[in-house]
This record gives C-alpha cells, sequence and structure tokens, in this order.
C-alpha cells in the first residue's frame, strides 16, 4: 500500500534560485509604491506659476504653493517677499510671521488667494 507524502508549500517553491532572482527580489521589496513620481512641467505652466507670483507680489495677497519632496507633495501657504534672481530662491513670509525659503524648481503648483 503506498502513501500519500504531501511536501506542502515546498512543492510551489522554486527548486533554483538565480542570483538575479535573489536581487530582483530584494529591488522589488524595497521600492515604495506609495510614493508620487515628480510631474513634468512645460514651460507655458512655469510661466504661468512665475507670472501668479509676481501678481501676488505686486498686490500683497496670499499665496499657497505645493512643493515636491521626495514623493510626498507639501504644501506651504504665506505671502512672497523676495525672489532671489541669481539662486531661483523665494523668500515666503508666513502666518506666525517666520520666513521660508524654497528653490522655485521644487514647486509643483501654484494658487493664489484673493
Amino acid at each position: 500500500m503506498s502513501t500519500i507524502r504531501d511536501r506542502g508549500l515546498v512543492k510551489w517553491q522554486a527548486a533554483l534560485i538565480m542570483p538575479e532572482h535573489k536581487a530582483l527580489n530584494k529591488k522589488i521589496g524595497e521600492v515604495d509604491y506609495f510614493l508620487n513620481k515628480r510631474p513634468i512641467l512645460d514651460e507655458y505652466q512655469i510661466e504661468e506659476f512665475e507670472n501668479n507670483i509676481h501678481y501676488a507680489m505686486e498686490y500683497h495677497l496670499p499665496i499657497s504653493f505645493k512643493l515636491y519632496n521626495e514623493g510626498n507633495p507639501q504644501d506651504l501657504y504665506g505671502y512672497c517677499v523676495y525672489i532671489h534672481p541669481i539662486t531661483k530662491e523665494l523668500r515666503i513670509q508666513k502666518k506666525d510671521s517666520s520666513f521660508g525659503y524654497i528653490q522655485f524648481n521644487e514647486i509643483i503648483d501654484v494658487l493664489v488667494g484673493d
């Protein structure tokens, strides 16, 4: 009489794992799928951001920035008080009268408040 020899999960595992497979499995485990990719901005969107910033500075209107921060968008709200022309750095005065500095290439979206 023969007995059934069930090996459990072992029968579904690969018999041989190559170093390339190990590296790929490790790489897949390190990827965070919840991070947002940086949006690609065209020159018209960048020009619109510049126009909105200049308009808000001229009429002293509050402005809201959405910044790219390593995959997690970050919001910054305040008044733009100075733009450094060489380094393209903006000085933002926040509600609590502190200043925040942002680079122009970090900006994803600009909204001007009324």
